[in-house]
């Protein structure tokens, strides 16, 4: 499995380089146990938080699967 540190031929990374894609990157499941997370998904697919958490409760915490049942409505 490559890593960022194998696409650089010296084996170094910026430190800005390593948190610019952490920053941009989504997290692989729905948590519906924080009210920050919930906050943050509800804004990420522009529903509110009864709407989201009626598709997960359908359909998992899988944000691509979620997304797909969200569009559904």
């Amino acid at each position: 499995m490559a890593t960022v540190l194998d696409s650089n031929p010296a084996g170094r990374t910026s430190l800005a380089a390593t948190l610019q894609a952490a920053r941009n990157s989504t997290p692989f499941t729905i948590s519906t146990r924080e009210p920050a997370a919930i906050g943050y998904w509800c804004r990420h697919f522009n529903v509110s938080s009864e709407r989201l958490l009626a598709a997960v409760r359908k359909v998992g915490s899988n944000p691509d699967i979620v997304r797909l049942e969200l569009r559904a409505f």
